[in-house]
């Protein structure tokens, strides 16, 4: 694969995994109370995200992944996660830069003390291949000139351990597109074999479209039993999608099957928004057959990010005047 590709290619998948904590708040405060064994209510706490790039005294960018910052009325916190494909030596390192940089960030502003506080975010490490050299925490002894010895221990989330029992028991809903990439490690493997056979990979690939639609009925499951909500839902079938169509594209590149992915994650989420439209209220106006309710109808739904070609479908309202009501509304 050439440089350009693989760059484009890795920055997607960065981009597709991060993408994962922007949930909303109830699904993401109980996804985080279960990995930092927290214990924050979804109703009563704040959720904010951080900066993500840390310029050092050589003006070079340190770019993490996701850092938060959870607040109620007892306490605030701060919480740092990477999501890492593969592991190496530098690793813990990069922790330890990533959490003085943000201590720093955090300090800023505090006022003269006759001792500066460093408050190390709440840290965590999700490794999701298989990988028998990853350990149950990464660890790092800092010494000093005089003797003084500080050990800096950070958590690990072995997910390829994790099938979908786990996650689901576990409030993880936002991890379940990871379950198909499991699967890049065997490909993987199979690939980089001088003796492998297409029909290996293939084999393969078709075990993670079948994944991938377990996963995409999961999402919709927890949908219709409100564990999460809509948005929810098209953050967890669209990475889903967006994962299979990365491992079939990098060792398959079989454009029917992405096709057939993509053509059921439609008809799984379309249905569940528009039976959502109709619970809420969002159709009254065609079931009036009254134009000013069709265009109120129409309105509601693009103020909660329904497709426009939907909107049209369902309220009867031609998709033109559902554009320009958008374009009134967001413009």
């Amino acid at each position: 694969m050439p440089q350009k590709d693989a760059n484009s290619d890795r920055i997607k998948l960065d981009e597709i995994l991060k993408s994962l904590f922007t949930v909303s708040n109830k699904v993401l405060i109980n996804m985080l109370n279960s990995l930092f064994k927290e214990n924050y209510a979804a109703e009563a706490t704040e959720v904010s995200f951080g900066s993500n790039e840390f310029v050092d005294d050589a003006y070079n960018i340190l770019r993490g992944d996701i850092f938060l910052k959870l607040s109620d009325a007892d306490q605030s916190n701060h919480y740092h996660v990477e999501i890492q494909t593969l592991n190496d030596d530098s690793m813990v390192i990069r922790m330890l830069e990533y959490g003085i940089s943000k201590a720093k960030e955090i300090a800023q502003g505090v006022g003269d003390q006759e001792e500066t506080i460093f408050y190390i975010s709440k840290q965590l490490v999700i490794f999701i291949e298989q990988n028998p050299s990853i350990k149950d925490e990464l660890r790092l002894r800092l010494i000093f000139p005089d003797g003084q010895e500080v050990k800096y221990r950070v958590p690990v989330m072995k997910y390829w351990e994790y099938g979908k029992e786990e996650i689901l028991e576990q409030k993880l809903y936002p991890l379940l597109p990871l379950q198909v990439f499991k699967l890049r490690y065997q490909m993987e493997r199979i690939k980089l074999r001088k003796t492998h056979t297409e029909q290996e990979l293939r084999e393969l690939i078709e075990k993670a479209q079948q994944i991938v639609e377990e996963m995409a009925h999961e999402a919709a499951r927890l949908f219709k039993v409100e564990e999460i909500d809509g948005g929810d839902l098209h953050k967890i079938l669209l990475a889903n999608e967006e994962l299979f169509r990365y491992l079939n594209n990098r060792y398959v590149n079989d454009e029917k099957l992405n096709e057939e992915v993509l053509s059921m994650t439609r008809l799984l989420y379309n249905p569940i928004e528009v039976e959502k439209a109709k619970q809420e209220g969002i159709l009254e106006g065609k079931l009036e057959g009254k134009l000013e309710g069709k265009l109120e109808a129409a309105r509601n739904a693009v103020k909660k990010g329904l497709p426009l070609e939907d909107i049209a479908e369902i309220t009867g309202v031609p998709l033109e005047t559902v554009q320009k009501l958008k374009a009134e509304l967001f413009n």
